[in-house]
């Protein structure tokens, strides 16, 4: 009997005790890093950077105006002086807005594209997982400790670029 409940405890042990193929994985930067998420983000690039472009323009405009302001401040009166501070200050504020709109709008943009290459990039991820017989794959900023050998985001771009 005791050799019984031995090797009962043995198998439930034995069958407890598994291995765990783990891997991490920036699915993000897979995406944004394959051949197709590179030729998808041309676009927002281009928008991104024209706004910038246009940020960075208003930007000196109103350093500009100030460094006018600055130089006839002594020659204004005191209700002119305080009228094109309140402008200036108005301006200021409507350039940071501007730039809050562009870093909103560069945001959605980002989202935008990685949504449209979700699907691809998991078509590719679960034929990779089949492929190396993952038991649990993490998002790689998720995890405290990851060897390199366990990061499959270069795997995964690599596979996404096959793929498509």
């Amino acid at each position: 009997m005791k050799i019984f409940i031995t090797a009962i405890f043995a198998l439930c042990f034995i069958s407890s005790v598994q291995a765990t193929e783990v891997a991490v994985v920036d699915f993000r930067s897979a995406l944004l890093q394959s051949n197709i998420g590179q030729e998808a983000a041309k676009e927002p690039k281009q928008k991104v950077a024209e706004m910038d472009a246009r940020l960075k323009k208003e930007q000196e405009d109103l350093e500009a105006s100030a460094n006018n302001l600055k130089r006839d401040e002594l020659t204004l009166s005191q209700d002119e002086f305080k009228k094109r501070r309140a402008e200036l200050a108005e301006t200021q504020n409507k350039i940071r807005a501007m730039a809050a709109n562009m870093q909103r709008q560069a945001k959605e943009l980002e989202q935008q594209l990685i949504q449209s290459l979700t699907p691809k990039g998991e078509a590719a991820l679960k034929s990779l997982i089949e492929e190396r017989k993952l038991d649990l794959v993490l998002n790689r900023q998720l995890s405290l400790y990851a060897t390199g050998a366990s990061d499959i985001t270069d795997e995964l771009v690599k596979r996404i670029n096959k793929d498509n």
